[in-house]
């Protein structure tokens, strides 16, 4: 409790936390407008699956392989919904709330931030699918969320950001809870394949990108948003509480979409 205190007026960490806040915000705004930004985006999966390895069967070969094995299953299970989101979150509680790495907070920031548009821009121009929506795999979500699209596939933003969270905790290996998190993010390359979410061209890109946004990027300090430099710890303070809740709730939305957009339209009376 008193540690909770003390970073609800530290006003470095609150400055930080509110910057990670706002760059995720971002990127759920750029999905909810690439409807529309990412119009004439090209869909070139026609010519992944040229390439080996994605063919049907070995998309349900892994599937299949990785359902006869129930304990496998239900922990890569459980480490896929823990999800892109709870991956940021845990690395940035870590780094910034429970060690108040301001270093490597930063760090983690411009890494984040720059994924997000190195990757943005790539799915602006060209674009695959997902193997379980190319070959119609019962039990896949085949919507767009609140939280991402089915256009996001390759880079694997989901497994840039895994690599750039263990490039990043990889000097607290030897702490439990670093070491936990780096194992967290080393399984989710796999639960991404294994799962049917991703191709392993996505994986390798993902990483590919991560590694060059974090060797940029190392021991480099952003200048962080100057409206945010600019506010009162006070209006800092209620800026994280009002993002978390935000974010709170955009989690639920995305989880299941359908039953939301239902529940919406039945309150305002729409068919």
């Amino acid at each position: 409790m008193l540690k909770l205190r003390e970073l609800t007026n530290d006003w470095e960490v609150l400055v930080r936390l509110n910057a990670f806040f706002i760059s995720y915000f971002g990127w759920l705004l750029f999905g909810l407008a690439y409807g529309f930004l990412g119009r004439y985006s090209v869909d070139v999966t026609h010519y992944l699956l040229q390439l080996p390895f994605t063919s049907r069967d070995f998309v349900i070969g892994l599937i299949e392989f990785t359902k006869s094995l129930p304990l496998l299953y239900w922990l890569f299970e459980g480490v896929y919904y823990l999800g892109f989101s709870g991956s940021i979150a845990l690395a940035v509680a870590y780094l910034l709330l429970y060690k108040r790495d301001l270093g490597a907070s930063d760090e983690l920031f411009i890494r984040y931030l720059l994924s997000y548009t190195v990757a943005g821009s790539i799915y602006l121009i060209v674009h695959v699918h997902a193997p379980h929506l190319v070959y119609n795999l019962p039990g896949y979500l085949s919507e767009n969320t609140y939280l991402t699209r089915q256009e996001f596939v390759l880079p694997s933003l989901h497994n840039t950001f895994a690599m750039v969270n263990i490039i990043t905790l990889w000097k607290y290996r030897k702490e439990k809870i670093g070491a936990t998190l780096i194992v967290l993010n080393l399984l989710i390359p796999f639960t991404t394949l294994f799962l049917g979410h991703h191709w392993i061209y996505d994986i390798i890109t993902g990483m590919v990108l991560a590694g060059v946004v974090s060797r940029l990027t190392a021991g480099y300090s952003p200048r962080l948003p100057a409206m945010l430099c600019g506010l009162e710890l006070s209006y800092l303070r209620r800026l994280a509480v009002l993002s978390f809740f935000i974010g709170v709730i955009a989690l639920f939305l995305a989880a299941d979409p359908q039953h939301w957009s239902q529940l919406v339209s039945n309150l305002f009376g729409t068919p």
